[in-house]
């Protein structure tokens, strides 16, 4: 649905969103998802063509405690793991610089980065009465992000291509909050639904560590010499983020609705080469609607799918040739009913970032995600033996 969810209740399926919404989940859930992508970046004079994939996320949750004339979950709880950012890139370029007399060398430089920073979260929704629901998602971010910047001069008749090759690895570790409330209103005889939901991932602070090394490795990149340039330990602030969300929903018929994002930027993790990353206030709009035909249907498999579009459009809190960059992208998704009460899940996303004319570099990207939700009755107490 484009991104739409922070006040969208869905029975059937996990919200990680907003954590007030667990208190609309009855049974319990499973939920697992993946995504492949395809990117074409270019610039003016340059191309390239990639292809990876990597876990959305794993995640469970279950109610702990209903009402129990109605059975209403009064008390929702969930845990999931999923990537917070991702890094996966490598690439090479030729300079010159002087050598013996004053003569040009060719050095060939080459960058690669790899890791990311993962994100295992407990979130908590509780209902204060009907219409209310408020929670709390605790998040613990952990893991590293490796940098190797290396280059060798090729010289004529060298006899062993030295190369020397500057070794980074940025870790992070700490505790991240997020509070979120739900509100619900019925109207029309109960036939549609109003629903608002607000979040908050509050600016916190993690501490990171950074060890730099410079090594001096031979042709076949055995480390001959190292030595320690670098290591320190900081304190540094992450984005914050407010979002704001509407849906406007007949049952389990169709639903439509809006998401808002404001971006509050923290510290940078990282700068490219010397030069930091500048920074500036971003947002995020997102528009989605889904469609179920008939829920209940026994005699068309097709009425009983979920159909789901939506869109986004971002302006990202970093600046690239002294622009923002934007993030304009569709999608489209299935929820296929398998067995009694879960589904296969898959989706599609295209769109492009960034702007060759004002960041000098654009991105057109093609995503697919895969998925699957079980759904089951746990904790259900013995009437018969």
């Amino acid at each position: 649905m484009g991104g739409v969810g922070v006040s969208n209740p869905q029975y059937w399926f996990l919200n990680n969103m907003n954590p007030a919404l667990l208190t609309q989940n009855r049974i319990t859930v499973f939920q697992a998802g993946m995504v492949v992508d395809q990117r074409r970046v270019y610039s003016d004079t340059l191309r390239d063509d990639t292809k990876g994939g990597n876990l959305s996320y794993l995640a469970m949750g279950f109610p702990l405690m209903r009402n129990k004339k109605t059975g209403a979950t009064i008390w929702g709880t969930a845990f999931g793991l999923m990537p917070y950012s991702r890094v996966n890139y490598q690439y090479s370029y030729t300079d010159t610089t002087s050598g013996a007399n004053g003569a040009r060398v060719p050095v060939k430089i080459l960058e690669e980065a790899s890791g990311g920073f993962n994100e295992f979260y407990w979130s908590n929704g509780v209902r204060l009465n009907k219409y209310i629901s408020v929670g709390l998602k605790t998040s613990f971010l952990f893991s590293s992000i490796v940098t190797d910047f290396s280059n060798y001069a090729e010289i004529p008749n060298q006899s062993v291509p030295y190369v020397i090759s500057v070794y980074e690895l940025q870790s992070v570790k700490g505790v991240r909050f997020t509070p979120g409330v739900h509100i619900r209103k019925d109207s029309i005889r109960r036939h549609y639904t109003f629903n608002f939901g607000a979040t908050m991932d509050l600016g916190t602070k993690v501490k990171t560590s950074l060890e730099q090394f410079l090594d001096r490795k031979d042709g076949s990149g055995n480390i001959l010499q190292s030595d320690t340039l670098e290591i320190n330990e900081k304190n540094l602030k992450l984005n914050q983020t407010i979002t704001v969300g509407a849906t406007f929903s007949r049952g389990d018929r169709w639903t439509i609705g809006t998401d808002f994002t404001l971006l509050r930027p923290g510290q940078n993790f990282v700068t490219i080469g010397t030069d930091a990353v500048s920074v500036t206030n971003g947002w995020r709009f997102a528009f989605g609607a889904e469609l179920t035909p008939d829920s209940r249907s026994l005699g068309s498999y097709l009425k009983r799918v979920t159909y789901r579009t939506g869109l986004s459009s971002e302006s990202g809190t970093y600046l690239v040739g002294g622009n923002a960059v934007k993030d304009f992208g569709i999608n489209f998704g299935l929820s296929l009913p398998v067995s009694r009460i879960s589904s296969l899940d898959i989706a599609i996303r295209t769109g492009k970032r960034g702007n060759e004319r004002l960041n000098g570099i654009q991105e057109n990207y093609f995503k697919v995600y895969f998925g699957v939700t079980f759904n089951d009755q746990w904790f259900i107490k013995r009437r018969f033996d």
